[in-house]
């Protein structure tokens, strides 16, 4: 393997350059003393010594009691799963901190600015998709009248099937075919409907899906279509949080799907 390769990765378990390439060197050599180590590194005498300690006390080498001390690199493969673990716990640990953190909450005020957010492209509505579902505290709801691409429903399909509640999704016929590839990002929390006829498309038009992870809130994304073909770099989606607006959009799609237009209906679907 190269050194550089090697380098990266111990740095990825939490070593530094200098400490890496120490490492490395012990390996190769087996057993050195401090003074070796430096001639090895091309580091003054003295800045080696914490280079060393700092190895040691993250478990990476072993040293001896005589003198001068000797350093002996420890076993790769135990370094290696001692530290994988060590920062799996570590990011377990900072993860439950960080989502013990509170944010500001949003008004939902007309006269805020915050009630309308956009996103463009893939990658920034695929986290605000993730972040809309992790977030739902009840059952969410999400309706595509129009058939879209199948690109469209992976990137539907991998948000909602992290939610830890129950999702209803109510698609176009026309996208029946397109369930079967979709394959792992199905989960059994999921409930997935063909309510929407297939019908005639113009080559040229725009699909509106809509997520609702409660009656405050929805999700739009909106996918173009050129010639039949999705336009990628035009996907756009809309966080909107006018209490008002979500509520009279939830109220249209229930109605779309044949549902009772009433406040006990929408609880019901979220």
């Amino acid at each position: 393997m190269p050194e550089e390769d090697a380098s990266r990765a111990l740095e990825t378990l939490g070593l530094t350059g200098k400490e890496a390439r120490a490492y490395l060197g012990l390996l190769r050599s087996g057993v050195s003393t401090a003074q070796q180590v430096s001639v090895h590194l091309g580091v003054q005498y003295p800045a080696v010594y914490r280079i060393l300690q700092s190895l040691q006390s993250k478990g990476w080498v072993e040293v001896s009691r005589d003198r001068p001390n000797r350093y002996r690199a420890r076993a790769p493969r135990i370094v290696a799963e001692e530290a994988r673990q060590a920062r799996g716990d570590n990011l377990e640990s900072a993860a439950e901190v960080v989502a013990s953190l509170r944010e500001t909450p949003v008004s939902k005020g007309r006269e805020a600015d915050t009630d309308l957010w956009i996103y463009k492209g893939a990658d920034s509505i695929g986290r605000k998709l993730r972040e809309v579902v992790l977030s739902s505290g009840r059952q969410i709801l999400c309706v595509s009248p129009f058939p879209v691409a199948p690109e469209i429903l992976r990137l539907l399909f991998d948000a909602l099937g992290r939610s830890r509640r129950a999702v209803r999704v109510v698609l176009s016929e026309g996208n029946r075919g397109d369930l079967a590839e979709l394959g792992g990002l199905l989960s059994r929390m999921m409930q997935v409907q063909f309510h929407f006829p297939t019908r005639p498309l113009p080559k040229t038009r725009l699909a509106h899906t809509y997520v609702f992870p409660s009656d405050e809130e929805v999700f739009i994304l909106n996918s173009f279509y050129r010639d039949g073909d999705l336009v990628t770099d035009k996907l756009q989606g809309l966080w909107i949080g006018d209490m008002d607006f979500v509520r009279i959009q939830l109220e249209t799609m229930l109605l779309d799907l044949g549902e009772p237009r009433t406040r006990k209906a929408i609880r019901q679907a979220q």
